[in-house]
This record gives C-alpha cells, structure tokens and sequence, in this order.
C-alpha cells in the first residue's frame, strides 16, 4: 500500500520537475523575445536591463501575494449574507402574494392583469403614475 503511494509520489514528482524546466525553458525565451523586440527601439544593453527588471518585478509582485496570510473572516460577511438574505426574502414576498391570488382567486387575478394591460395601452402616462404611486407607498 505505502509503495504505491510512493511510486505515485515519484511520478507526480517527476512530472513537476519537468514542468519546472520546461516553465523556465519558456521563461528565458520570452524574455529573449521581449529583450529582442525591445532592441530594436534601444541598445542592446538597456533592452536586456529593462526585460530583466520585467521580469523581476513580476516574480516579486508573485511571490508578495504568494506569501500574503490568511485574513481571518470577520463577522462583516455574516452580517452581509444574513442582510442579503432579508432581502431576498422582501424580494419573493410580492410574488407569493401574487401566487396566493392567482392561486385563490384566478378570475380577480386575471381581470386585475388585463384592466392593468388595458390602462397601460390606452393611457400609458396613467399607468406610469400608478405605479410610481404603488413604489411610492410600498418602496419607503
């Protein structure tokens, strides 16, 4: 059993040193193609300081957020889910009053749609009104 895993481990091994090389082998030809392309606006020399400090700066800014520790979690995101989840919950409420009236009383239900869809098509500036007064009331 534990030979197993230690043949696995040597596998996975390998296979991570030569990606490590293959990474770096990739590296140092980017980083002769950058150098190269920038030689061509400057000298040689400086196009090679200004890859070299690229590319420096990357592996530092890398290894900064690599070695950042864990923040401890706050109580803030409790207190954001339990207030997204009070919202939600003022969300579905107007649709289960609706699907409590659809449900109990469909006919109500269909002439309050289609005397809305009648108002809304014969004098729209009304309907608008309405329902700025609706959110005006229930909307705080």
């Amino acid at each position: 059993m534990i030979w197993r895993i230690l043949e696995q481990a040597k596998g996975v091994a390998i296979a991570a040193g030569a990606a490590s090389l293959l990474a770096l082998a990739g590296v140092f030809t980017l980083a002769a193609a950058v150098a190269a392309t920038l030689a061509v606006w400057v000298p040689w020399p400086a196009a090679l300081a200004i890859t070299a400090v690229g590319f420096l700066a990357t592996a530092a800014i890398a290894m900064w957020i690599g070695v950042q520790p864990d923040r401890p979690k706050t109580d803030d995101d409790d207190a954001d889910h339990q207030a997204s989840d009070a919202a939600l919950a003022l969300v579905d409420l107007p649709m289960e009053a609706a699907k409590k009236l659809i449900t109990q009383r469909p006919i109500a239900a269909v002439v309050l749609v289609a005397g809305f869809g009648l108002l809304l098509a014969r004098r729209p500036q009304v309907a608008m009104r309405v329902v700025d007064k609706i959110l005006e009331r229930f909307g705080g």
